[in-house]
């Protein structure tokens, strides 16, 4: 009978995401938020796609997740 090997590690999704989203650059970030602000207001996307778009909006802080080259 072979050798059971043991199981890998499992990633913390959650955890991993956070610490992602910790190391992108502020472009990056305004990058995302533009993208589903635009998926805010396309007429072709579902209901489900707009939530969870609002929710990550949210997420990257609203308003703020948004770069500006000229704010200091």
């Amino acid at each position: 009978m072979p050798e059971l090997r043991p199981n890998p590690k499992q990633r913390d999704i959650p955890n991993d995401a956070a610490q992602e989203s910790a190391n992108q650059a502020p472009e990056e970030i305004s990058n995302q938020a533009r993208g589903h602000k635009a998926n805010l207001s396309n007429p072709n996307t579902s209901d489900k796609s707009k939530e969870n778009s609002k929710q990550v909006l949210e997420e990257l802080g609203g308003e703020d997740a948004f770069f500006s080259k000229d704010s200091k």
